[in-house]
């Protein structure tokens, strides 16, 4: 057979990926496509995510293609991941088989780099598939392969964008083993935010530990509690308008509860209930699990904010009922006493706003005696 053999990190493999293996079943006449992840490629900086993962999402993303295979030869071999390696393994191991080689043009690029760039050359063909419109000078020996490419990168799904380009499968996977998921929180809010939710998201792994729950439940829900709370407010009331119009009378500073949960349901691909219910009632609170109340105690206890909360985190330790009872009476204070005061400042505005229309009405109408004086 003919194969033709996709090598890359794959950190993780997207639309773009696929539709290289298929234009090259279709363009270069090849039987199949065999996707080779690096174990560590020489000229990248190391791989956010496991070998492991990025062989799992390779395997769902081609499952419904059966002229693609994923290839972990590369995991076999020690050390870094050198093409003139993998090369003269497969020649010895699959000599029934002819291989080509499929590289990106930003591949091309720094090719002649690459150990033994011209021996590879000689050894078997390289195609590079580039844009239409682009015209790039290649290193010698580089067959070039004209397509229209997406427009899409690992490194931008990484953080967070252009999710779409990565098939839902893949998505599912990474949102349930929380993959690149930090990177994607952080760029949605600010470095300040960033570091509360680091630090919740720790203080929800104590408890979950403490307790025998699942630590990786605590975290994913600790991480993106607030990834939804510096939308700006006009997107978020669009959303709740939108998805949750019989919550929209409630206080903004509620509604990122609920726009989170629903966000990292279907942007992050997190469905886990645990974590969608405890992150959509964290900022009330809600004493029905014991994920909803890690998340309550720790959000509210966060180490971070400054005062000490030591004795209550050590109460939760020991009991999350207790912990939340004791949280959730400072929480309903630290309301009544903030209702209080914003009444207070609500009755002095007012009566700000009377002495100020009062001094208004009395200029006006000493400017109209004047004028009556006048004429």
């Amino acid at each position: 057979m003919r194969i033709a053999v996709l090598g890359g990190a794959f950190d993780p493999i997207h639309n773009g990926h696929l539709q290289i293996a298929k234009q090259a079943v279709k363009q270069l006449r090849i039987d199949e496509v065999w996707f080779m992840p690096s174990a560590a490629t020489p000229l990248k900086q190391e791989q956010a995510a496991s070998f492991q993962d990025r062989a799992a999402m390779i395997s769902l993303a081609i499952a419904p293609y059966r002229h693609m295979k994923l290839c972990t030869l590369e995991q076999e071999l020690e050390g870094v991941s050198y093409t003139i390696r993998t090369v003269k393994t497969l020649f010895q191991r699959y000599p029934q088989h002819s291989f080509c080689w499929l590289i990106g043009d930003d591949q091309a690029l720094q090719f002649d780099r690459w150990k033994s760039s011209d021996e590879l050359k000689q050894l078997l063909p390289f195609y590079v598939f580039t844009r239409d419109e682009q015209d790039i000078s290649l290193p010698d020996g580089l067959h070039r392969v004209h397509m229209q490419l997406l427009a899409v990168s690992s490194s931008e799904i990484r953080q967070g964008q252009k999710l779409y380009q990565v098939p839902d499968r893949v998505r599912d996977y990474m949102g349930a083993h929380g993959l690149y998921l930090e990177r994607m929180v952080r760029q949605r809010m600010s470095e300040k935010r960033f570091l509360h939710s680091q630090s919740v998201a720790a203080l929800c792994v104590q408890l979950a530990r403490a307790h025998q729950l699942d630590c990786r439940v605590a975290y994913l829900m600790g991480i993106t509690h607030d990834v939804c709370k510096q939308l700006p407010y006009a997107q978020a009331e669009a959303w709740m308008r939108s998805h949750m119009p019989n919550s929209l009378q409630e206080a903004p500073a509620i509604w990122h509860g609920y726009i989170g949960a629903d966000y990292i349901n279907k942007v992050f691909h997190i469905h886990d209930r645990r974590i969608l219910q405890a992150v959509y009632h964290h900022v009330k609170g809600r004493n029905r699990t014991d994920y909803d109340r890690i998340l309550f105690i720790a959000d509210k206890l966060d180490p971070s904010r400054g005062y000490d909360s030591s004795r209550e985190i050590a109460i939760s330790m020991r009991s999350l009922k207790e912990g939340y009872r004791i949280v959730k009476e400072q929480q309903e204070a630290y309301l009544k006493k903030e209702g209080s005061c914003k009444k207070i400042r609500s009755l002095y505005m007012e009566e700000l706003v009377r002495i100020v229309q009062k001094a208004v009405d009395e200029k006006k109408e000493s400017v109209r005696c004047c004028m009556i004086f006048v004429n």
